[in-house]
């Protein structure tokens, strides 16, 4: 599970530089260092990132849960592990999609990886009524 976590907060990581380099593309590197008081409308690209960017990090909190809860209380099983690998490809998937803006296979990429973090969760209820 812990390397599903390190994979996941490596995918952050580039999803976070993202905007910067579209950025970066947009204004050149002379702006990007300056106050960016004055910036052009966001290019479609450098938009996209922002979003996907945002949409990653409203279910990364769920996924960081139910991933160091299934290491505290020792439930990683086959599911949990299929779960947190279905959450992190999916969200390499929704981060293709959204990027190139292929639809509706960004939100079957969504949806997949939904279902990751409830796989991550049933070998959880048990521990709730322990």
């Amino acid at each position: 599970m812990l390397l599903l976590i390190l994979l996941v907060l490596v995918l952050l990581m580039v999803q976070a530089f993202l905007p910067g380099k579209f950025l970066a593309d947009q204004i050149g590197s002379k702006g990007q260092m300056g106050p960016r008081d004055n910036l052009p409308e966001p290019s479609i690209e450098l938009s996209r990132a922002r979003r996907a960017l945002a949409n990653l990090q409203e279910t990364l909190p769920i996924f960081l849960t139910l991933a160091i809860l299934s290491i505290v209380y020792d439930a990683q099983s086959w599911l949990s592990l299929a779960g947190a690998t279905l959450y992190f490809l999916a969200r390499i998937a929704h981060l293709i999609c959204y990027l190139r803006a292929l639809s509706p296979w960004r939100s079957y990429s969504f949806g997949v990886s939904l279902i990751g973090l409830i796989l991550m969760a049933i070998p959880l209820l048990a521990h709730i009524w322990a």
